[in-house]
């Protein structure tokens, strides 16, 4: 750590949270300096809040530039990772490759300490689910959604190759700032909710600001003494879930319940048709409730939510998608 403060690393600075985190972090007086990664130039808005003290690469997190730059940080924050496979016959390999290689090069930049953001996919949907899911779960992501299973086996080389961790599982992710093809796609809601037959339904929205501060609180415990924090995993949710009928209400709308088999062919066939940017990779999602408990969280780390899904979800679906901008790669 420099005399001034903290310095900080961070990969996927240009995707939605990146973004927020990088302007939080680079503002705080905890921060010397901020050194961020991502494979696109950081957008004007955000250069102008940093005030000289964020150094940005531009790389691929497989590439030996990344992993320079992010050389002996004091906390890293690790976010960036291929959310969508990709067309082609090789998508799901070079998929693999930004998302695993990427982890294990940039863990390799020594940083003094590492938080690995994951994902409730890497829980998985599952019928027998409970409501809601711990940290002691196990977790088993839906074979159909590549994304999870990546999550799950990123986290496991950070524990092989790192000695002072954390990982935090988020939560589905809205707010002003969201991706536009993704709060779109949320706008789907006021025509229908999509629901599995024969399967109950829980699923979370964790307002963006919410998402932030969960994640500068577990990298300020794991700096600061890292006892009751490293080698942990935190869910960074909301309180509450809301079942098909609940966010159908939110939503004015209705639930549309399908089969199994009929909800995945569906999903594959529009995003063959560029009807939506998610595929039966996040459809495979609302195969059972995938709701997270933030007990740990606020017990450890003093960390809560301060909003529901219901008004995250609300919010959204008032706000629209027109204006808002493609962070993250299709």
């Amino acid at each position: 750590m420099s005399s001034g403060g903290l310095v900080v690393g961070l990969t996927g600075a240009t995707g939605h949270i990146g973004g927020l985190l990088l302007a939080s972090l680079a503002t705080s007086p905890e921060v010397a300096e901020v050194r961020s990664v991502a494979r696109r130039p950081l957008g004007r808005a955000v250069t102008g809040l940093l005030h000289g003290r964020s150094v940005h690469v531009c790389a691929d997190v497989r590439d030996p530039a990344a992993r320079q730059a992010l050389e002996g940080v004091d906390v890293l924050y690790h976010l960036a990772a291929q959310v969508w496979q990709g067309g082609g016959a090789n998508g799901l390999a070079t998929m693999a490759e930004v998302n695993l290689d990427g982890t294990r090069n940039i863990l390799r930049a020594r940083p003094g300490a590492v938080v690995l953001v994951s994902s409730a996919a890497a829980y998985g949907a599952w019928p027998d689910n409970p409501l809601p899911l711990d940290e002691d779960h196990p977790a088993c992501p839906n074979h159909e959604c590549p994304y999870g299973g990546h999550k799950l086996l990123s986290e496991a080389i950070c524990a092989q190759e790192h000695r002072n961790w954390a990982i935090v599982r988020l939560a589905a992710v809205l707010g002003p700032h969201a991706d536009a093809r993704v709060a779109r796609t949320v706008q789907g809601y006021r025509l229908a909710v999509p629901a599995v037959r024969g399967v109950r339904q829980a699923v979370q929205w964790l307002d963006e600001g919410d998402a932030v501060a969960g994640l500068q609180a577990v990298g300020r415990a794991l700096v600061a003494a890292g006892q009751g924090v490293a080698g942990e995993v935190f869910n960074i949710a909301t309180q509450d879930w809301l079942s098909a009928p609940e966010a159908a209400g939110v939503a004015g709308s209705r639930v549309a319940t399908v089969p199994r088999r009929v909800l995945l062919a569906g999903s594959r066939l529009g995003k063959r048709l560029g009807v939506t940017p998610f595929g039966v990779d996040r459809a495979v999602l609302i195969s059972g409730p995938l709701a997270l408990s933030v007990t740990k969280a606020r017990k450890v780390l003093g960390w809560q939510p301060t909003r529901t899904s219901a008004q995250v979800l609300s919010d959204a679906l008032a706000r629209g998608w027109r204006g808002l901008p493609f962070n993250r790669d299709p």
